[in-house]
């Protein structure tokens, strides 16, 4: 009787150590789960999250800043609504450290309805001076060549140039030719508020004249 109760609390105790065991292989395993799936969502949000402009980040890092703003050296754009969007160089200065960033400055002010009522949208955005490079190349190489171009029936052609805050397109469409200018905030472009010209196209050797003015 001794003999088979012994057999019995050994089998228990066995039972006992499994049930535990399983138990601790599954808790492992379901926290590997959990690692692994916190790990893809950071790089996800990483990969989908495309940093601002250098410009934007050290100014947002200074404690001290001083922007300097040079209207003499401006490229303007308005809208038959009022809107309007300027280019001019400005110059960043971290008070603290005295390091000096130069880059392209982009004023943008637009018109937007809600509820029935019209507000105005304002943000300015940044071009860092490499950024401003390619720009002048967009422009001078495949903008203004084909400012006059048109396009047969049913059919367009757009040129896009993408910076970190901004997207720059110009779009032709038959005879007729716009531009349009969105805003981006971390890679996001923002649809909602942007710019848009189609009696202002002639002005774009304009701002190519004054991109080439910035150094």
């Amino acid at each position: 009787m001794v003999f088979h109760n012994a057999i019995d609390f050994k089998e228990v105790t066995f039972s006992k150590i499994f049930e535990t065991n399983k138990r601790y292989f599954f808790i492992m395993k379901f926290n590997k789960i959990i690692f692994t799936f916190l790990l893809l969502s950071i790089g996800f949000i990483n990969y989908a999250q495309k940093p601002n402009s250098d410009t934007r980040q050290f100014i947002d890092n200074a404690e001290i800043t001083q922007i300097n703003k040079d209207w003499n050296v401006k490229a303007e754009f308005k809208s038959g609504l009022g809107e309007i969007v300027s280019f001019f160089p400005v110059e960043a200065i971290d008070l603290k450290s005295n390091k000096k960033v130069k880059s392209l400055q982009v004023d943008m002010t637009v018109i937007y309805q809600l509820a029935g009522r019209s507000y105005n949208y304002f943000k300015s955005s940044w071009i860092d001076l490499n950024e401003v490079e390619e720009f002048k190349v967009f422009l001078e190489q495949f903008v203004i060549p084909n400012l006059k171009d048109k396009t047969e029936n049913k059919q367009s052609v757009t040129y896009i140039f993408n910076s970190r805050e901004i997207t720059f397109s110009f779009n032709i469409e038959k005879s007729t030719r716009r531009i349009s200018i969105y805003l981006k905030d971390n890679g996001s472009t923002d649809y909602e508020h942007y710019f848009w010209t189609e009696s202002q196209v002639s002005k774009l050797p304009e701002l190519l004249t004054m991109l080439k003015e910035i150094k």
